[in-house]
C-alpha cells in the first residue's frame, strides 16, 4: 500500500511539472517533428548558392534549419554517448569486454564496478560495455555534476547527482585541543555554535593526528563540544575541518525509483576514484540501494552485476582496457525481509551482502599488493603459456587473475620468495637489454624470422623495413605536428591535476586516475580550437581552397597519422630484432636462457604448491589448463639457442 501512494505520488507530481521549453515548442510548432526544416534548409542553400552569395553564409544559413531539426527531433542522450564512445574508441586500440551476455536486455540492474582507477573515463568505458542498456545511469558526485562541461555531459548521460560530505568540508575557525578521555574537544578561537552541527565530523589536518577525525555527539558552547568517539591521542593547538552530515534519502528514493521501473544504475562502490593496486573497502550504498528498492516493492529482483575494470598503462593514449562481467548476484528474500526489520538485523543483512559483492568485484579484477606484485603476475602467465597463437584478452586475464588469487596462500614460503627474486631479475634483464619476453618467447619457440633466414636475405629486409618505416615516419609528420600541441598541453595539465589531488587525497598515491580524464578533457576543448586556428592559418597564407579541404578533410590525416605510428612502432620492434642478427649479437642466447631457467622454477613452484588450481576449477579457463598441461609435456632442445631478437612487445 505504502509503494502504491508513493507511486501516485510521483505520477502526480510528474503530471504538476512545468513542461520544458523545447517540449512546449514542439507543441506550437508540430512542422519541426517532419522533414520540411531540411527541406528549407537545403532550398535556401541552392538559392543563395545560385544568386552569388558566399558558400559560407549559404552554408551557415542552411545549418541552422538542420540544427533547428536536430535539437527537435536527436535523443540528446543517444548523442552525447556517441560522441563519448567515439573518444573512448579513439584513446583505447584495444577495448575488450567478457561475460557482456550476462548483462539482462531489460529488468532492474546494478552495475558494481571496481576498481575505480581512471576517474571519468571509467564510466564512459562501463557504459560503452553495456551499451546496449541504455537506461544506464551513474552516481555522479554533486561537485562534478556542478562541473561546466562535465556536468551537463553527466546530466545527459541521464546521472544521478549524489553529495558527498568531503566536497563540503569547510574550514573551522582557530583551532582546537583535545583532552580528557579523547572525547572532549576545547577550541581558541572557534564557533562550534554556528560552524558545525550534531553528526557532522570533526577532521584533524595537521600534526601527529593529521586526518584522524569522530563525529559530534554534542555542542556545549561556542568553545567546547564532545565527540561520539574518542581519538587515539591527545593534542592540542590543532587546525581542522568540519565535514557536514548529509541526509542521502533523497538519493536513495530517485535510485529506488529508477530500479522500480525496470532501469540500470552504476555505481563505484569503494567511493573515489584512487590509482592503487587493490581495492578500497566497499561502501554500504550498493547494499542499502539494492535492498531497499526490493523491500518497497513485492516481487521484485534486483541484479547486481560485478563489473571489473583492467587497464593496460590505461593513462596512456593508445592503451588497452579489458572489461569482466562477472555472475549476477540477486538479495535473497531472507536478506530483504531482515532488512526491513530496521537495526542490527538491517545492518547485518547489508553487510552480507557487500561480503558477496565484494567477492564479486574480486572475481573480475586482479588483486595485487603494488605495482612490483601485478608485475610478477603477469611476468609469470606468460612464463606459463607455451602456445604458439596468442591468447585473447579474457584468457590472459582469467590466467593472471588465477596467479593473483592464489598468491596470498603462498607468498610466504621459501620457494615462491625465491622465485619472486628470479622473475624480477628476469624482467631487470629485460629491460637492460630492450628486449621483451614476447620476442625472447619466439626465438625460444624457434619461430622467429632471424633465425631462420640467411644473412644476405636479413641484408635486404633490414634495409626494405627501413625504407618502410622511413615512408610512415614522413606520412605521420603532418599530424603529429599538428597533434603537438595538444599533447604538450594535455601531458602538462594531466600531470598538474594529478599531483593536485595526490596531495589532497589520502587514498590516492600518485593520482595516475586522473590522468586519463584530464586528457581526453582537454582534448574536448583543445582539439576543436586547435583545428579552427590551423584552418584560418591555411586560409591566411594559402588561400580559401586550401583552408576549405584542410577543414574537412584533416581530421582523416589524423587519422592516418594514428595508424601510422602504430605500424612505425611494430616496424621499430622487427628492427631493433633484426639489427642484432646481422651484427651478430650474443646477447640473445644469454636472455634465452635466462628465461628457460626462470620458467622452469615458475613450472615447478606452480605444480609443487598446485597454484593453477582456480585455472583448472574454472569452466570457461578450463580448456585453457589442458592446452597449457599439453604443452609443457612436449620436450623441449636446448640446442636450438642461438639468438634472441631485441623488440618491444605490444603485448606487455
Amino acid at each position: 500500500r505504502h509503494s502504491a501512494l508513493s507511486e501516485e505520488k510521483e505520477t502526480k507530481a510528474a503530471e504538476e511539472k512545468p513542461r520544458s521549453p523545447l517540449k512546449i515548442g514542439r507543441d506550437r510548432f508540430p512542422i519541426g517533428a517532419g522533414v520540411w526544416l531540411i527541406w528549407v534548409g537545403i532550398g535556401l542553400n541552392a538559392t543563395l548558392s545560385s544568386l552569388g552569395y558566399h558558400w559560407i553564409v549559404a552554408q551557415s544559413i542552411s545549418l541552422t534549419f538542420f540544427g533547428i531539426w536536430g535539437v527537435y527531433n536527436a535523443d540528446l542522450s543517444a548523442v552525447v554517448r556517441r560522441a563519448m564512445f567515439a573518444l573512448v574508441e579513439v584513446f583505447f586500440k584495444h577495448f575488450d569486454v567478457a561475460g557482456a551476455a550476462r548483462v539482462p536486455e531489460e529488468g532492474a540492474v546494478i552495475f558494481a564496478c571496481a576498481p575505480h582507477n581512471s576517474q571519468f573515463v571509467d564510466g564512459l568505458c562501463v557504459m560503452k560495455a553495456v551499451q546496449h542498456r541504455k537506461d544506464v545511469g551513474f552516481l555522479v558526485a554533486g561537485s562534478s555534476m556542478r562541473k561546466k562541461v562535465v556536468g551537463d555531459i553527466a546530466k545527459a548521460l541521464n546521472c544521478i547527482g549524489v553529495e558527498r560530505p568531503q566536497d563540503l568540508a569547510k574550514k573551522g575557525s582557530g583551532t582546537i585541543s583535545i583532552s580528557g578521555d579523547g572525547t572532549k574537544v576545547t577550541g581558541s578561537g572557534t564557533k562550534f555554535l554556528t560552524e558545525t552541527k550534531l553528526k557532522d565530523i570533526i577532521k584533524i589536518t595537521e600534526g601527529k593526528l593529521k586526518n584522524a577525525g569522530a563525529r559530534v555527539s554534542e555542542v556545549i558552547s561556542d568553545t567546547e563540544l564532545v565527540l561520539k568517539a574518542p581519538l587515539k591521542d591527545l593534542a592540542s593547538g590543532m587546525k581542522y575541518k568540519v565535514v557536514p552530515y548529509l541526509d542521502q534519502s533523497h538519493v536513495f528514493q530517485n535510485v529506488f525509483k529508477r530500479l522500480r521501473k525496470g532501469g540500470a544504475v552504476g555505481i563505484f562502490p569503494e567511493g573515489g576514484s584512487h590509482d592503487r593496486t587493490s581495492l578500497l573497502p566497499l561502501k554500504a550504498g550498493i547494499s542499502i540501494m539494492s535492498l531497499g528498492a526490493m523491500a518497497s516493492q513485492s516481487g521484485l529482483k534486483v541484479k547486481i552485476l560485478p563489473l571489473g575494470l583492467n587497464y593496460f598503462k590505461g593513462h596512456q593514449f593508445r592503451s588497452r582496457v579489458f572489461i569482466d562481467i562477472g555472475s549476477p548476484i540477486i538479495p535473497t528474500d531472507e536478506q530483504v525481509e531482515m532488512y526491513k526489520k530496521g537495526g542490527d538485523a538491517k545492518r547485518q543483512a547489508c553487510d552480507k551482502l557487500l561480503g558477496s559483492i565484494m567477492a564479486g568485484i574480486k572475481g573480475v579484477t586482479i588483486q595485487a599488493e603494488n605495482y612490483e606484485t601485478l608485475q610478477f603476475f603477469r611476468a609469470m602467465r606468460r612464463l606459463y603459456w607455451h602456445g604458439k597463437r596468442r591468447m585473447t584478452p579474457m584468457e590472459r586475464f582469467g590466467l593472471t587473475s588465477a596467479f593473483a588469487r592464489e598468491y596470498p596462500k603462498v607468498k610466504d614460503k621459501p620457494q615462491v620468495q625465491a622465485v619472486y627474486k628470479k622473475v624480477q631479475e628476469y624482467r631487470a634483464m629485460l629491460k637492460n637489454f630492450a628486449v621483451s619476453d614476447y620476442r625472447v618467447q619466439k626465438a625460444d619457440l624457434g619461430d622467429d624470422e632471424g633465425m631462420m633466414l640467411g644473412k644476405e636475405f636479413l641484408v635486404g629486409l633490414v634495409l626494405y623495413r627501413v625504407v618502410v618505416l622511413a615512408a610512415y615516419l614522413i606520412a605521420a609528420i603532418p599530424g603529429s605536428l599538428a597533434a603537438a600541441p595538444y599533447f604538450i598541453i594535455s601531458n602538462y595539465v594531466s600531470e598538474k591535476k594529478a599531483k593536485e589531488a595526490a596531495a589532497r587525497s589520502s587514498v590516492k598515491i600518485a593520482g595516475r586516475d586522473l590522468l586519463a580524464t584530464w586528457k581526453l578533457l582537454v582534448a574536448m576543448a583543445l582539439v576543436p580550437a586547435l583545428h579552427v586556428v590551423y584552418t584560418f592559418l591555411f586560409w591566411l597564407f594559402l588561400g580559401e581552397t586550401a583552408s576549405i579541404v584542410y577543414f574537412f578533410f584533416m581530421p582523416f590525416v589524423c587519422l592516418l597519422t594514428v595508424l601510422s605510428y602504430e605500424v612505425s612502432q611494430k616496424l621499430y620492434m622487427s628492427l631493433m630484432a633484426l639489427i642484432p642478427q646481422l651484427m651478430g649479437s650474443g646477447s640473445g642466447v644469454t636472455v634465452v636462457a635466462k628465461r628457460r631457467e626462470v620458467k622452469n622454477e615458475v613450472m615447478k613452484v606452480i605444480k609443487e604448491f598446485d597454484w593453477d588450481k582456480s585455472l583448472r576449477d574454472n569452466d570457461e579457463m578450463k580448456h585453457l589448463y589442458k592446452q597449457i598441461s599439453q604443452s609443457h609435456l612436449e620436450p623441449m632442445e636446448d640446442d636450438d639457442i642461438d639468438t634472441c631478437l631485441p623488440g618491444l612487445s605490444s603485448d606487455d
